[in-house]
């Protein structure tokens, strides 16, 4: 509970998140035979794989997250809450990760006997990491270093020195195979020197998505002296870390030929980004999407890129995006969906993952996102035209109440309010405020996805800029929200690249 009241999530959240991979990998091994055979083996072993993997439920993941079943776990651990507790528990609610049932269900069909390789779970677990990373990533301004610390014992600055020494143990495992350095050993010191020179700086870009300097001076609140109180009282359970594991290595610091290449630095951001695990790195309330309609990054951006169209390669160099996505629902507005909004998460989840593929499969890029904001707003144009113009950079005020946008968005997705109802205005609301349209975004958007849903040649989207800002609109189905983004955002990338250069 603590742990959900300061940071939104718990461990229940990354036993879901193991869930979320698992059928996510699962998906990826249906449609790519070439990653099946080279990842699991042949193909009585990739089918066993692909049963253990739709038969993993929240009760098998918990327990690889908790080392015992989650009830064991609650009978021997867990306290009584007080009403306090309880009070700040409620209060913390629009941080807290949202799971969907659906998540937990087990594939109908599924072989339960067949196990997970140590490979596999790996793959699994680093799905769960890469989780935890987004969502803090979308809480800089909520979720604090110093409280984390205090109710939990580690911070996101853990997270990258974890991340370091994983880097020194995958090295060290790596030098040690003697079939690998028989037959590979150029490719195997590369990947050597390439983790033993990646440090805390590079990792900490990629928990925080932005450097650690630069985070701290756009997020870190000054403490209090209660905050200062509780974390001086919860030093028995900060985490230790080994400084030597955490000081970057150089070619002769490990046991590897004498005639081992120099260590080539160069290649030490690409750590992250070429884990084995290229899933999606999800925002914390992804989970409360259907897992059955959620898209296998490598697989639907591949797929979405290369089965109709031949799409534009994104933009060379670093980009950090300010996103704003705000679902238009008068439903949504009004609470009225038991599982809260979903094509928000969609959109954010979706955009995480296309970074993701982009990252790994260019080296001479390197997209994040550094801020992220979701709301949501009723049918009604000047409801809509106040947050556009707000997040654009146009109104009044040029700061969220905790000062979280300074200036313009680069990008702000729409969901909802497209189609031909009365209270359809999602549109009108947007060619208000435009400077520029550009219908031939939303035109091609429309034609790529007929074949796959013909009502789409009904959406009325638009498209265009306000300032410096690219504005979209998406449908607000969860499922057409998520197609529209991977075909368009690629694009986006490149407009978004011509705004930024004349700023």
């Amino acid at each position: 509970m603590d742990l959900m009241t300061i940071g939104g999530f718990c461990r229940n959240c990354l036993a879901k998140w193991m869930v979320l991979e698992a059928r996510k990998l699962s998906k990826h091994l249906r449609l790519n035979k070439k990653f099946a055979t080279a990842f699991i083996g042949n193909e009585e072993e990739c089918q066993s794989t692909i049963n253990a993997l739709d038969s993993l439920g929240y009760d098998e993941a918990a327990k690889e997250v908790y080392g015992v079943t989650y009830p064991e776990w609650k009978k021997r651990h867990q306290k009584k809450a007080t009403e306090e507790q309880l009070r700040l528990y409620k209060e913390s609610t629009h941080i807290h990760a949202a799971h969907d049932a659906d998540l937990l269900t087990k594939v109908d069909g599924a072989n339960t006997q067949n196990g997970l390789s140590k490979r596999v779970l790996a793959r699994l677990q680093a799905g769960a990491f890469r989780s935890l990373c987004h969502h803090l990533r979308s809480r800089s301004d909520e979720v604090q270093n110093m409280e984390l610390m205090s109710i939990s014992g580690f911070c996101r600055n853990c997270l990258a020195k974890w991340l370091v020494v994983e880097a020194r143990k995958v090295s060290d495992q790596i030098g040690a195979d003697n079939v690998a350095s028989s037959y590979f050993l150029e490719q195997q010191q590369r990947t050597i020197n390439s983790l033993d020179s990646f440090g805390y700086d590079e990792a900490a870009q990629y928990v925080y998505g932005c450097s650690y300097p630069e985070w701290k001076k756009s997020h870190m609140k000054k403490a209090t002296d209660e905050q200062m109180e509780m974390y001086n009282g919860s030093k028995h359970l900060h985490a230790k870390h080994d400084k030597e594991l955490l000081a970057t290595r150089s070619s002769h610091d490990i046991s590897s030929p004498a005639q081992s290449p120099p260590s080539d630095r160069s290649q030490k951001a690409q750590i992250c980004i070429k884990e084995p695990t290229q899933q999606n790195s999800l925002l914390s309330d992804v989970c409360c999407q259907d897992v059955d309609t959620m898209v296998s990054p490598t697989v639907g951006v591949t797929q979405s890129m290369s089965a109709s169209h031949q799409m534009p390669r994104p933009p060379k160099g670093g980009l950090s995006l300010k996103v704003g996505i705000l679902t238009v629902s008068d439903r949504a507005a009004a609470n009225a969906y038991e599982s809260g909004d979903l094509s928000g998460p969609a959109v954010e989840s979706t955009i995480a993952s296309l970074i993701d593929q982009m990252n790994t499969s260019f080296k001479d890029q390197n997209i994040a996102v550094a801020h992220v904001e979701k709301k949501i707003v009723a049918d009604e144009i000047l409801d809509i035209k106040e947050v556009l113009l707000h997040w654009s950079g146009k109104s009044t005020g040029t700061s969220d109440s905790d000062g979280s946008l300074k200036g313009s968005y680069d990008l702000i997705f729409t969901t909802g309010g497209t189609g031909f109802a009365g209270r359809d205005v999602t549109p009108e609301a947007t060619l208000s405020i435009l400077d520029r349209e550009c219908q031939g975004l939303m035109s091609w958007a429309s034609m790529e996805l007929t074949s796959k849903q013909p009502l789409a040649t009904l959406s009325r989207a638009a498209a265009g800029t306000c300032g410096k800002t690219l504005i979209v609109n998406l449908p607000g189905n969860p499922t057409g929200a998520a197609q529209v983004v991977e075909i368009l955002f690629p694009l986006l990338l490149h407009a978004i690249k011509d705004l930024s250069s004349s700023r």
